[in-house]
């Protein structure tokens, strides 16, 4: 509620209006309606912290490259959704966006316990989820060995094992 007060605050304009839910037996616990809000990049408090909770900002943007630096400029980054059928704008989102978990035309529930997750800048501690910690402390390379008396190449050329 707190997040939602310092959105108005600080010059959001409430798209929807979230508040505590206290009916029947949801007076028990805390439980919340969702909050979103239009609000132009800048500076403030309320953008550039992770809010746990339904609280979510709409930040117009006109370009992809201001989207990404919108994107950027925050100082978590856990999780990011792109929605597009334009593979090369989908493209430059991932290559250019530091984010842990990322989607594409999805919601970014999280739910993807074995894949690595663990967010960069504040979010997280960087490390990725525990079924690939081998990667963290691992070099991995390849190695190929051929045991036949003749180099045969893809591309048709031969020769002889010295």
């Amino acid at each position: 509620m707190a997040y939602n007060q310092l959105a108005k605050d600080e010059g959001a304009q409430v798209a929807l209006e979230g508040g505590r839910l206290a009916q029947g037996d949801l007076r028990y616990g805390y439980y919340a309606s969702p909050f979103v809000y239009v609000m132009q990049h800048g500076p403030q408090r309320v953008l550039r912290e992770e809010v746990f909770g339904p609280h979510v900002a709409l930040i117009p943007f006109k370009t992809l490259e201001e989207a990404v630096h919108i994107y950027n400029d925050a100082d978590y980054g856990f999780a990011l959704s792109v929605c597009s059928r334009d593979y090369r704008k989908i493209r430059q989102v991932r290559e250019e966006c530091r984010f842990g978990v990322g989607y594409v035309n999805l919601p970014t529930i999280g739910a993807e316990v074995h894949l690595p997750f663990g967010g960069l800048k504040k979010s997280g501690s960087g490390m990725p989820s525990a079924a690939a910690q081998a990667d963290a402390v691992t070099h991995r390379y390849s190695w190929t060995i051929n045991h036949a008396e003749d180099i045969v190449l893809a591309q048709g050329l031969q020769s002889e094992v010295p």
